[in-house]
């Protein structure tokens, strides 16, 4: 019930404590920023319009084999921030970015079946080049140091909810869960990527069960499902975003924004 009214003040417009969601779209039912944000949600979102990556007094933690993450100039990339991750060398090196202070599973969302704490996570995201990267983006476990196996890409973490490339098709955007007790499951294919175009990557989880993948605003038919086997039920997550060099090629990703918002 609280929910709802939320989100009907919300749609009604400005009433000193809200201010209005879109009227469609990804953000659409998402609860808008508060005065007073205890009262229904929380959220980490960065536009990357100054760099905080470090380890312990920084925003984002820095996990890497030689790869560096810094804020693109304005005069190259423009106005708005971007935040340009880079392997700086060739087979299997990588970089990640987590909003952690520790290698730790301490991360500040949780995705539970039928617990009623709706989830919106998403990411833009381009790539120069779609040789063999190997792409990370989601809500990924915090103890995480390194995402992706050598060679191939496939997973190398404990829990998480992300969309993923693999080596062997570096273009195709995978779907994945993944839990300690069970593995991966994943989602092919449910997406094409297009070199140096922006990518709005994202999954919406319904309170109940099901958690949707979203393309550039649009609702997918691709979904997992809060009860799965390989799901991670109630692990503390945190946001992540990483790349890695794959078989051969030094890799780039460059990310505009990211955003998780839960409700409380």
């Amino acid at each position: 019930m609280a929910d709802e009214r939320i989100l009907a003040r919300c749609a009604a417009g400005r009433d000193g404590e809200f201010v209005l969601s879109p009227a469609e779209g990804f953000w659409s039912d998402c609860p808008c920023v508060e005065v007073d944000p205890s009262v229904s949600a929380y959220e980490i979102f960065d536009d990357f319009v100054y760099s905080s990556v470090g380890d312990v007094t920084s925003k984002w933690m820095k996990d890497a084999d030689t790869g560096t993450a810094t804020l693109g100039s304005a005069a190259t990339y423009g106005l708005g921030g971007i935040m340009v991750m880079d392997t700086t060398a060739a087979k299997n090196k990588y970089v990640g970015l987590k909003v952690m202070d520790a290698d730790a599973k301490n991360g500040g969302f949780k995705i539970t079946k039928s617990s009623g704490k709706k989830l919106w996570f998403a990411a833009k995201v381009k790539l120069t080049s779609l040789a063999d990267e190997i792409l990370y983006v989601g809500l990924i476990d915090g103890a995480t140091t390194k995402c992706a196996a050598d060679d191939t890409g496939a997973e190398n973490l404990a829990d998480g909810v992300y969309f993923r490339t693999l080596t062997a098709t570096p273009t195709k955007l995978d779907y994945c869960v993944a839990n300690t007790a069970g593995g991966e499951t994943a989602t092919s294919d449910v997406a094409t990527l297009v070199a140096s175009t922006w990518t709005t990557i994202g999954f919406k989880f319904d309170g109940a069960n099901t958690i949707q993948a979203w393309l550039n605003g649009v609702a997918l038919h691709d979904v997992h499902m809060a009860d799965e086997t390989d799901f991670p039920t109630a692990v503390a997550l945190t946001p992540y975003l990483y790349i890695h060099s794959g078989n051969g090629t030094r890799a780039y990703m460059y990310v505009d924004w990211v955003k998780c918002v839960q409700m409380r």
